[in-house]
This record gives C-alpha cells, sequence and structure tokens, in this order.
C-alpha cells in the first residue's frame, strides 16, 4: 500500500502519435513522470535517469530494519541510525552509501544533492517501495527523512523518491512552451473516447506506459473503440500504446480530468489516483448487453509554485499542509494528495495547476496548543504566497445564559476536510489550552464545560474573535434532568456516559445534575453505585430529545428484570459447514431499555444453561438427535442465573424465541430486549445499502429486499436478496455510526460483485462515507437518524390495518420444527412426504386475521394452522381439507376432532390444483374461516374449550404453526397477519 502520495497527479490518455514524439517534449515528459507518479512503474524506470538531473530529486534505496532518519541539507546528507540493524545496501541517485561505516556524506559544490536555488520546503516523498511508513520533517539544519520499519521481523526494501516543487514547476512550464512552440498555439486539451458494449462490470486503465482491460463480471467485451482504434480486451487485455501507433503522453494534470460524455443504461464512472485514469463500466443490473460511450477531457496545464507562510513558524514545524480544490458542479471539494510539511521557518512550497484552492494545517504541538489555521479561497493562476496570518487566543470562556462560573473542559475544532478535528481535553498536562487560529475565519467547534451541577454540551459555528468568549442562550438548548425511578436502589455515587458523533463525555451526576445541550441524537449509558460499595454498569442506547427550548427527564434505574434468549445456529468452525450450536443469553434489563454490562458491574454475576428435564445440556457441535432433542427451545431450555445487589438473587428463565424485525428494506430476527442493538444495526444496513446505490450511480429497485440472517461463524456471506452474518457483530455493537465488519462486502455480493479490485475499492468507498457521514451528524446537532427505531418499541409491533408479510419473515433453519419446508422465490413449499410443522414469526395480537394463498400440489388430507385466542392464550387447530379431504374444523373443540364438533364443515376446500384463498378471523371470542368468499366456519364461544391434540406440542404464549400431515404437499405463495379491533 502506498503510504504517501504526491502533491499533483498524472493522467494518462490515448492520442494519435504527433505532435509528442519530438526528443525534447518526450525529455521533459519523462522528468515530470518522477514528481507525478507515486509508487508507479513509470517512477521506478525513470529513476534510472536520474543522476542525469543531479540535484534536482534524490532517489533513495536502502535496507531498513527498526527505524532510521535521513537529514538532507543543500551540500551533504546524514544518517543518524535508530533502533535495531544498520541500513544495508544504501544509494542515493545511483551512488553507493554504507552508513555504518561512514554517516555523512559531503559533497562539492560542483556536484550537490540538492541545487541551491531549491527549496527545501517544496519537497514532496513518494514510498515506490516499502512496508512500513516514511515521513518528512524539518530542522533548522534541512530536510529529514524518517523510515519506521519497527513491528516487522527482519529488515526490508525501501524505495523512496523526493521531488521539489521548484523543479517540477520549471519543467512543467518548459513543457508548456515547447508545445507551444511547435504549434505556434497553447495546447488543447487532449481526449480520451472510448465505445464498446458491456454485459456486467468493466474497467480501463489508462497509465503512462500501458492501456490495461479488467474485466469482473459476466461477457468479455470483444470490441472497443478506442479514439477510433479498434481492440479486442479479450485477446489482448494489456498493450503498450506505442505498438498501436499511439503515444500517451505523461505530465498531464489527472485531477482536472473530465468525464465529458457518458452513454449507457448504467453507470459510467471517471476514477482518478496519482498515476492512473479508471474508466468503470457498470451494467450488472440488468440482463443482456448495452452499447456505452465515455468521453473524457485532460486538460494540459502548467504547475504554479504556491509557497504557504505561517507567521509563528514555533507552532507548525513538522506539521502537515492539507490543500482542497473546489471544481465546478463538484458537491464535495478534491484532496490533493501527497505530503507537504512546514519547515522550520513556517514554509512550504506545492506545485499546483491553476484552480480555486483553500489550505488549511490543524496540529497539536504540546498538548495545551492548538493550532488551526486555515486560508480563504485562493485563486492560482501564477506563482502564489499565502500568508496564515494567526492570532492567539488564550482558553475561551463559556457563557450560558442563568448558568454562572462555567469552565471549559473540551474544545474540538473541525477541520475542512469531510472528517477530522483536532481537540482539547482538560487533564493535569493541559489544564488550559492556547488556540493558534488564523484571523477573520469562521470555525465550526466543539465544546463542553460545566459548574457545580451544570453540564453543557454545543456545537455551533463562529467567527474567530466570538471563539474568546463563546456565548449560548437557554432558547437554543435542551435543559435535562436525571432522576431514579421507584424501587429502584438508593444510589449512593452515579454517573453517565454520552457517546457523540465526534466525542464521549462522562460525568458523575446527582438529584440536582443538568445537562444542557443543542444535539437532538445522543447515545447515554449509566452507572450507580449502592451503599454496600457493588457497582451497576448499563450499556449506552439511543435518545432523540425534543427540539428546544423544552426540558427532559433521563429516567434512570427501576426495578431490574431478567430476560433471556436462545436459539439453535450454524456454527462452520465446530468442524462442518453444516455444524450447530445452542446460542443462549441471559441478562437484567431497566425499565427503558438499558441492559446490564455484566464484565463491567460488580455484581458477582454467572449463569448456566439447564435443561427442563434435568439432563446435561448438548455439546456442540449438535447432533440430529440433540437437535430433536432441543426442539423449541423456549420449551426445554432454562437460563439461570445469580449475582447480589443489596442482596444475592436468583434468575430461573424460559428463553425467548428471537422476534422478527424488518426497517425499510432490511428483514431480520433477533432477541426480544435487543431492541437498541437491532435497530442500530439494521440503521447501518440500511445506510449501506443507500451508500452502494450511490456509489454505483443505479438506484435501488423499490422492490430490492435483503434478508440478513444470523450464524456463530466469524465470517460472512452475502448474496442475492440474502446475507449470513455473525450474530456478535450484532449483540456486541453499541455505535450508531461505526460501519459493521464486512456488511457492505457481502451485500455488495447481491449486486453481483465478485471477489476483486472494483469490489475492494467500492467497499472502501461505502466505509469512507460512512467515516463522513459520522462527522456530517457532528456538524449539524439537530439531526435526527432517519433510521431511527425507538429502543423501547417492539419492531415487528402492529399497525391496525396493516398486512404483515410472514413470508418475507420466514427463517426455516430457525422456524423448521419437522419436516423438509422449502422457501423459493419467496414462495413455502410444504413437506413432500413427511409431514411437518413450522413456525411463523410473529406473536399473535388479541384479534387478527390471517390471509393464505394456498395450491394443493399432491395428495388430499390435512393442511393444519395452529391458532390462539383469547387472554389465556388457548389454542387449536384449524384443519382444513382434513379426514382425506372429506371435512375441515377446528380440531380438538371441546376434546372432540376437527369433523365432529360445532366448528366442522363437511366437505374439502382444495378439490383442484389451483390456488384458493384462505381468510382466517380470530377474536377473543370467535372463529370465522373464509375460502374464496365462502364462510365454512362461524364458530363464537369461550376459546378455553379450544384444546391441542395429543401429538401437538402446546403452543408457546401467542405463537402460531402451520402443520401438514403425510403424504400431501402444498405451494403457499402469501401468508399475512393484520390486526383488527377486537369486539366491544
Amino acid at each position: 500500500m502506498k503510504e504517501h502520495e504526491m502533491t499533483h497527479n498524472v493522467s494518462s490518455a490515448c492520442f494519435s502519435s504527433s505532435p509528442f514524439h519530438s526528443s525534447p517534449v518526450r525529455k521533459l515528459l519523462l522528468i515530470l513522470i518522477l514528481f507525478f507518479s507515486v509508487g508507479s512503474e513509470s517512477a521506478a524506470t525513470a529513476a534510472d535517469d536520474l543522476t542525469a538531473q543531479s540535484g534536482t530529486s534524490l532517489h533513495i534505496l536502502a535496507n531498513i530494519d527498526g527505524t532510521d532518519q535521513l537529514h538532507i541539507s543543500h551540500r551533504a546528507v546524514r544518517w543518524k541510525h535508530g533502533s535495531w540493524a544498520w541500513p544495508t545496501h544504501v544509494e542515493i541517485n545511483g551512488q553507493p552509501w554504507s552508513p555504518r561505516q561512514q554517516q555523512t556524506l559531503q559533497v562539492g559544490s560542483d556536484s550537490p544533492f540538492v541545487q541551491s536555488h531549491i527549496r527545501l520546503a517544496g519537497a514532496t516523498i513518494n514510498k515506490i517501495q516499502g512496508r512500513g511508513q516514511v515521513r518528512l520533517g524539518y530542522d533548522a539544519n534541512g530536510l529529514i527523512v524518517r523510515f519506521d520499519d519497527e513491528g516487522h521481523n527482519g529488515s526490508a526494501r525501501y524505495e523512496v523518491l523526493i521531488t521539489f516543487a521548484d523543479q517540477i514547476c520549471k519543467q512543467s512550464k518548459q513543457m508548456i512552451q515547447d508545445l507551444t512552440s511547435e504549434t505556434g498555439l497553447p495546447p488543447k486539451p487532449l481526449e480520451l473516447n472510448i465505445q464498446t458494449k458491456i454485459d456486467g462490470a468493466d474497467a480501463i486503465h489508462i497509465d503512462s506506459d500501458k492501456v490495461k482491460w479488467t474485466h469482473y463480471e459476466s461477457s468479455w467485451p470483444r470490441k472497443v473503440s478506442l479514439n477510433d482504434r479498434n481492440w479486442d480486451p479479450y485477446a489482448e487485455p494489456v498493450f503498450k500504446p506505442e505498438s498501436k501507433g499511439i503515444f500517451i503522453p505523461a505530465g498531464l494534470n489527472l485531477s482536472a480530468a473530465e468525464l465529458v460524455e457518458k452513454k449507457g443504461r448504467g453507470a459510467v464512472q471517471l476514477l482518478k489516483s496519482d498515476d492512473r485514469l479508471t474508466i468503470r463500466f457498470d451494467d450488472r443490473h440488468a440482463p443482456g448487453s448495452d452499447h456505452y460511450t465515455a468521453r473524457v477531457r485532460i486538460p494540459i496545464s502548467q504547475l504554479w509554485p504556491v509557497e504557504i507562510r505561517c507567521d509563528l513558524p514555533q507552532h507548525v514545524v513538522g506539521a502537515s499542509l492539507t490543500v482542497v480544490r473546489y471544481e465546478k458542479d463538484k458537491k464535495r471539494p478534491t484532496i490533493i494528495p501527497g505530503q507537504h510539511v512546514f519547515d522550520h521557518l513556517g514554509r512550504t512550497v506545492i506545485a499546483l495547476p491553476a484552480g480555486s484552492y483553500r489550505f488549511e494545517v490543524q496540529h497539536q504541538p504540546r498538548p495545551q496548543v492548538l493550532v488551526a489555521l486555515k486560508s480563504s479561497r485562493v485563486e492560482v493562476g501564477s506563482a502564489t504566497t499565502v500568508r496564515l496570518q494567526s492570532i492567539q487566543i488564550p482558553t475561551p470562556k463559556l457563557a450560558v445564559q442563568g448558568f454562572r462560573r462555567l469552565e471549559l473542559t473540551q474544545l474540538g475544532i473541525r477541520s475542512i476536510l469531510p472528517t477530522g478535528a483536532v481537540s482539547w481535553k482538560r487533564n493535569a498536562q493541559a489544564e488550559n489550552v492556547s488556540l493558534v487560529l488564523s484571523k477573520d475565519e469562521s470555525y465550526r467547534i466543539r465544546v463542553f464545560g460545566s459548574n457545580e451541577y451544570a453540564q453543557v454540551a454545543l456545537w455551533k459555528e463562529l467567527k474567530t474573535n466570538e471563539i474568546r468568549r463563546i456565548q449560548e442562550t437557554a432558547e437554543t438548548m435542551v435543559r435535562s434532568s436525571f432522576g431514579w425511578q421507584s424501587e429502584s436502589l438508593p444510589p449512593v455515587a452515579a454517573g453517565v456516559k454520552l457517546d457523540f458523533p465526534d466525542s464521549q463525555y462522562e460525568f458523575p451526576i446527582t438529584n440536582n445534575s443538568l445537562f444542557l445541550t443543542n444535539r437532538r441524537f445522543l447515545k447515554l449509558g449509566y452507572w450507580f453505585q449502592i451503599k454496600n460499595g457493588r457497582k451497576v454498569v448499563f450499556h449506552p442506547r439511543g435518545y432523540v430529545l425534543p427540539q428546544p427550548p423544552t426540558d427532559h427527564l433521563f429516567e434512570l434505574g427501576g426495578p431490574l428484570v431478567g430476560r433471556a434468549s436462545a436459539a439453535i445456529l450454524t456454527n462452520e468452525n465446530l468442524g462442518s459447514p453444516n455444524a450447530r450450536q445452542l446460542w443462549t443469553d441471559i441478562c437484567l434489563m431497566d425499565p427503558q431499555g438499558h441492559i446490564l454490562d455484566p464484565q463491567k458491574s460488580s455484581i458477582d454475576w454467572n449463569w448456566e444453561v439447564q435443561m427442563r428435564d434435568g439432563a446435561a445440556p448438548p455439546k456442540p457441535p449438535l447432533t440430529q438427535e440433540d437437535v430433536q432433542r432441543l426442539g423449541n427451545v423456549t420449551d426445554t431450555v432454562l437460563l439461570k442465573a445469580r449475582y447480589q445487589l443489596d442482596q444475592p438473587a436468583e434468575l430461573v428463565l424460559s428463553p425467548e424465541r428471537f422476534i422478527a424485525r424488518k426497517s425499510k428494506r432490511v428483514s431480520t430476527t433477533s432477541p426480544a430486549y435487543m431492541n437498541w442493538r437491532t435497530s442500530a444495526y439494521l440503521a447501518k444496513v440500511e445506510r449501506s445499502l443507500s451508500e452502494i446505490a450511490s456509489e454505483r450511480e443505479i438506484p435501488l429497485n423499490p422492490s430490492y429486499c435483503v434478508k440478513l440472517t444470523w450464524w456463530l461463524n466469524g465470517g460472512a456471506v452475502g448474496g442475492h436478496g440474502g446475507t449470513t452474518m455473525p450474530l456478535s457483530g450484532m449483540t456486541g455493537d453499541f455505535n450508531w455510526f461505526k460501519h459493521p465488519w464486512a456488511i457492505s462486502h457481502e451485500l455488495l455480493h447481491g449486486f453481483g460483485y465478485g471477489h476483486d479490485e472494483d469490489m475492494n475499492r467500492t467497499d472502501r468507498v461505502i466505509q469512507k462515507r460512512f467515516l463522513e457521514h459520522k462527522w456530517f451528524v457532528a456538524d449539524h446537532p439537530n439531526h435526527v437518524p432517519e433510521f431511527l427505531l425507538q429502543p423501547n418499541a417492539d419492531l415487528t409491533e402492529f399497525v391496525p390495518g396493516k398486512p404483515v408479510d410472514l413470508l418475507n419473515l420466514i427463517d426455516l433453519e430457525r422456524d423448521t420444527l419437522s419436516g423438509e419446508w422449502k422457501l423459493k422465490n419467496g414462495v413455502l413449499f410444504t413437506p413432500t412426504s413427511s409431514g411437518g410443522r413450522l413456525k411463523l414469526p410473529v406473536e399473535a395480537p388479541a384479534s387478527y386475521e390471517l390471509l393464505m394463498v394456498v395450491t394443493r400440489l399432491k395428495g388430499r388430507d390435512t393442511l393444519g394452522l395452529e391458532i390462539v385466542a383469547g387472554e389465556k392464550n388457548n389454542g387449536t387447530m384449524l384443519a382444513l381439507d382434513g379426514w382425506l379431504g372429506r371435512a375441515c374444523g377446528l380440531h380438538f373443540l371441546d376434546g372432540r376432532g376437527g369433523d365432529q364438533n360445532d366448528s366442522t364443515y363437511q366437505g374439502g376446500v382444495f378439490p383442484d390444483q389451483k390456488e384458493h384463498t384462505i381468510q382466517c378471523r380470530v377474536t377473543p371470542e370467535s372463529v370465522e374461516v373464509d375460502v374464496d368468499d365462502n364462510r365454512i366456519i362461524d364458530w363464537h364461544g369461550d376459546p378455553k374449550r379450544f384444546r391441542h391434540s395429543s401429538d401437538s406440542a402446546a403452543t408457546r404464549g401467542r405463537e402460531l404453526f402451520l402443520a401438514e400431515t403425510k403424504n400431501v404437499s402444498y405451494r403457499i405463495s402469501k401468508i399475512q397477519l393484520r390486526t383488527i379491533k377486537s369486539p366491544e
């Protein structure tokens, strides 16, 4: 991986040969490659000619083991060894050197390493080869190159190229003059025109010495028009331009390349890097192929020396300069890559093409000093000097109306970049802070402060002079207090931990504590200690605060209740792809949905798994007999926990089943009490899908959905419509903004991406945008997450009148109790010969309507629907086409079969192999069943009369089940449940 990149990029493009074959132009272009190509083959090749450019650049080779420094001045180079072995096989500009034998090389004025007119402050370093970091620095004597190979065994070969802005600009000027002298006109922008048919995904990479086609998905294109020249990428994926009579000039300003024309039903994208131009075609979303066009225009522009000067050099020596360029019609500024460092005089020089720029340095030279200097927009079109005029501000004062003696405790100053900030936190080494800021600029800041009873967290934008005294009115903030619910153990001490996008804030609380903020969304965790010294710590969950100005109460504590969950999940780590394991969890939870953190609490928490029948729980991997023995784990497993708060206590709980959850495009199941963690995870999956669509430039199909399932593996798998992730990634995730491990990678599989560089690049873009989103939220304190699901609400809570698609929520591995059920393209097929039983992923409301569309495929016998009614959760089976198709009814009503009780319907309902619609309407006092608008059952009475058949396990809670007898088979294309109004 390249650690350092140059200030400007050299693009390559394909053009007809004339006029670039002239000798002086080719020589100049070769020299420019040395500056513009970072870690590329071009740079390594051109470095062989460095000896002919004595004193204008430095090509360094060395075997490094540990840490080393190379000090460079205009007349000498000196090696300073740090740790481990001395460097070997050292060369500078082709000259061998043994630093261990001769630590300093003195050279005469006739052949200096760096010519005297070149400013060392304009140095930029490119790491062509090397596994560790290589960084620039300065001292009063000159330039320092720091090698860091710590953390690796043995030595490694390093190759770096140092170029200087003054020389690059001189060569650029000469190139423009030579091109102009040949034609008498300024050089015109160069164009690259590609036309082809794409089926899947492809990319063309343009380098200074080669053109390469990369195919990712589906069929290869066999005919490409490249600047009106035919090319078969399948037969010849790589070619040298000269071999086809095409010359690719180097020295172009890649960052100014534009995609001026694109055609095709999918995405056409231009990607620019330090040493390559890439055009991507993405046709994965549609079958067959389509014609695509991409036309890229690359201007030939002169580079100008831009010197950045700071009037307080002691605060910026060794600090890095950030450069961004603002381009027309671009939402985000372009970040100019490369490492540009201020010397001991507070100067750095960079070579830039004409354009609009801003410059910034964010630095913390000492714990009590924050440097945040930046320029306004600077138009570069000639040699330019930018002066960063600074003022120093002592620790700012914080003033909030109605709150006296507030002291600053934290301060953050945002970068002009989409991410990042420089920050200070009060501690013993930095009780105060001195700010070095630019005059007459605006800054986005984060400030925390406190007095004896109030805490303030504030985000706002201020002018430089306004930062001396940061003022805010109470009307712009929410005023929160903290209260302990009744039945709480009285705490002797307590505190909260608040998580914000860009920071964390912890403080102790009492009943009189106040917290003021202008931020709407935050995460809060808390702890309390009781008089016997035991400490209870709770995991955080999200809160949305009301619009200011208003008061808000954080209710803490309260009676703690036990919750438990269990499931049988796959775990390939046990040695087989189908190996399964019993997963269990038990916890304590407060009334607000905060879950206890047993690892950070001191309550002697320990727990174990038991079986109801007294036998030992089966050990993983589970055999088929183990799985059958466990059956419905909510009926066969017990979880027991022991702990101590004020008194020893014990929990013995039956585990709850996973419940169905759904966001806009993602469905899953999870433990019923893990609302916050599930909502956070689903929100991030939604964000990944949104970012994938944005990067691919192809909107998501409105019906596109992802079914998210869990296993106990460390890895993950993804494909069309389904993704399986490690359960630990959700149960242990409390961070709203962090990109879940591997989620975008697996989701990309669902869009046709294979394991290639195109997938890796897209995955990196998604993760980068996650980071940018975090800082975007930090900059907008009024932001409320779009996908936030209230943690206290059941994510599957029914909305009266709105149907819930149960087919979309079924997980056969989790829900199958017996038989081989199948799901294909959203259609459920019952077992073909063995009979079976399947749990529906829902808990029925008090009154509900179940709609099914069913086709009989084979045989003639019972399709059963186990229903539940009444406050006591009494259950029975609705038998359809039972008794070899002769009757339907509520089985074992009053202890009698469904073919001989008050509900019996004489006759079958599936006489043919066509679709039939079943509508079952259940209230606490009735069951009504219609088949194709024909009422077959109209029963009213007390559901206590219901009974389960002897061969059917008792229904737990308000769960619903499907069942089927042997030697029949049904196709079920719809299962919907709708909450209805209960009768008065």
